[in-house]
């Protein structure tokens, strides 16, 4: 549709030629909305098949309850001067077949050398 003002030509789109474009538009987005959740869909799919079939291959060392392996269970720093803190790091893992739990503090023994 083209009309005339002040001498001007301007060239306007019709109503159906505006909803065309902005149906388009919209359409994209919903494209693309249905695609990226159908992705998520899929990668949580994947997830959970991987955890229920390949992801629990551990095989206890012991059988019947927990146990605790200590990666190191001595330290020894040599000659400490008082009131200087030292700091030290242990990994402990369950190699049992059952829960591991703490009961209370751990006991930690400081032994005084020669």
């Amino acid at each position: 549709m083209n009309r005339i003002k002040n001498g001007k030509h301007k060239q306007q789109k019709s109503h159906v030629e505006k909803k065309g474009v902005i149906a388009g538009r919209f359409g994209w987005i919903v494209s693309g909305a249905v695609a990226a959740v159908l992705l998520a869909v899929l990668a949580l799919g994947a997830w959970i098949v991987q955890g229920r079939l390949g992801g629990s291959s551990y095989t206890p060392e012991v059988t019947g309850g927990p146990s605790a392996a200590i990666d190191q269970t001595e330290f020894d720093y040599g000659d400490v001067h008082f009131n200087t803190t030292v700091e030290t790091v242990f990994k402990v893992k369950n190699v049992g077949d059952r829960d591991l739990t703490f009961q209370g503090e751990p006991q930690v023994e400081v032994v005084e050398g020669c």
